[in-house]
């Protein structure tokens, strides 16, 4: 997404409170059109064959959605989230609002049910993109290359910092939906799905120092260690 009016480019990574920015920067944004808006890089651009608002830094680099003049003297700024959190909420998502039911096993790893939506990226269904290691949205030649990366878990106060930085006076806080608020992810995961996201997230784990908080407890324990 990007603003002309505030000079500012947010990476938008999937299930990082991203629509909550978006509607208070577009109040008046449709999240269901099918018509790609250049303007404000947002939805399906079908040349490209990518949702623009979920766009690496890379990618509005390199296929000229963002000049290099307006990359370098924009605010560009982003937020990452436990991977543990991140893919347990993208799961519960996807299976609600996108209709794919299936295991997590089956969703982590691209497979059966989830193998078409996760990997076809012929058409506006795709949604490959939030199964994207975080740290791959702002990667530019081994640099992470933004001014501000806040954290879901410290979302109020991270979007505070940014608006002040962007002088805008305006409060925030009734854009903020409850998909911002903390879950209790550790009680849905067994250990066996808990690896999976341990491997394919390493580098997000290790770039942002992610831990696993796990507060399983008793014979919900037992249940979950297979």
């Amino acid at each position: 997404m990007i603003s002309h009016e505030h000079k500012c480019i947010f990476i938008h990574i999937p299930k990082t409170a991203g629509t909550s920015i978006l509607s208070f920067f577009y109040p008046n944004i449709t999240f269901k059109t099918g018509k790609p808006d250049y303007d404000r890089l947002f939805g399906w651009c079908p040349e490209r064959r990518i949702h623009m608002q979920h766009a690496t830094s890379k990618t509005l680099l390199e296929t000229g959605l963002i000049s290099q003049e307006v990359w370098n003297t924009y605010f560009k700024f982003t937020f990452v989230r436990n991977p543990w959190d991140k893919s347990y909420s993208d799961y519960i998502w996807m299976q609600k609002f996108a209709g794919v039911k299936g295991s997590f096993k089956n969703y982590i790893e691209k497979e059966k049910e989830f193998k078409s939506i996760l990997t076809d990226n012929s058409n506006h269904s795709y949604l490959g993109d939030h199964l994207m290691p975080q740290s791959e949205f702002f990667d530019l030649d081994g640099k992470y290359a933004l001014d501000y990366v806040g954290r879901f878990e410290n979302f109020s106060q991270d979007i505070s910092t940014i608006m002040k930085k962007l002088d805008i006076a305006q409060d925030f806080n009734k854009y903020e939906n409850k998909g911002t608020r903390k879950s209790d992810y550790s009680l849905f995961y067994k250990n066996s799905d808990k690896r999976r996201v341990d491997r394919k997230y390493k580098v997000d784990i290790e770039n942002f120092n992610y831990t696993f908080e796990d507060n399983r407890k008793g014979i919900q324990l037992l249940k979950r260690l297979i």
